[in-house]
C-alpha cells in the first residue's frame, strides 16, 4: 500500500473512533439524566453545558488530531485518486481524445489545493472566533433543547 492509502485509512479510522466516542458520551449523558428523572428529580437537567463539556473533554485530543491530519492532507494534496474518477476504458478515452495533458491537470490540482487550504483556514479562523465569543455554548444549549423537545423529554 502507498503512503496515501495509509494516510486516508488512518484518517477514516480516526473519524470513526471520534464518532463512536461522541455517541457513547451522548448516550451515557442521556442515561444518567433518565435515571435521575426516573428517581423523581423532575428538575434535573440532563443536558447542560458543563455536562456536555465534561463528556467532550476526553475526545478533544482526538478531534484536534483528526483536524491536524485533515489540514496536513489538504496542504500536502493527499487524496484518493480513484474516488473522483468513474471507471472508464482507457483505450476509448484515448480514441476520443479526452485525456488531458498532464501539465494542465497538475496546474488545476495545485490551484484547487490552494483554494481548499484557503477556505479551510478561513473556516478555522471563524470557528475559533465563534468559540471565543461563546457561540459554542449557545449552539450546544439550543441543540440540547431541540433534541429533548423532539424526543419528548422537555
Amino acid at each position: 500500500m502507498t503512503r496515501t492509502k495509509w494516510f486516508l485509512i488512518v484518517q477514516a479510522v480516526l473519524c470513526a473512533v471520534i464518532a463512536a466516542l461522541l455517541a457513547a458520551g451522548a448516550l451515557s449523558l442521556y442515561a444518567e439524566g433518565a435515571a435521575r428523572q426516573a428517581e423523581g428529580d423532575l428538575f434535573y437537567y440532563m443536558f447542560t453545558r458543563e455536562k456536555a463539556g465534561a463528556r467532550l473533554a476526553p475526545v478533544l485530543p482526538l478531534i484536534f488530531c483528526a483536524l491536524g491530519l485533515t489540514i496536513a492532507g489538504v496542504i500536502l494534496g493527499v487524496r484518493d485518486e480513484k474516488a473522483e474518477k468513474p471507471v472508464r476504458d482507457e483505450k476509448l478515452l484515448r480514441e476520443a481524445g479526452r485525456i488531458r495533458e498532464k501539465a494542465v491537470h497538475q496546474q488545476a490540482d495545485r490551484k484547487t489545493r490552494i483554494l481548499r487550504a484557503a477556505v479551510l483556514a478561513v473556516a478555522l479562523i471563524l470557528i475559533i472566533i465563534g468559540i471565543i465569543n461563546g457561540g459554542l455554548e449557545d449552539v450546544l444549549a439550543k441543540g440540547a433543547a431541540i433534541c429533548t423537545e423532539c424526543v419528548g423529554l422537555g
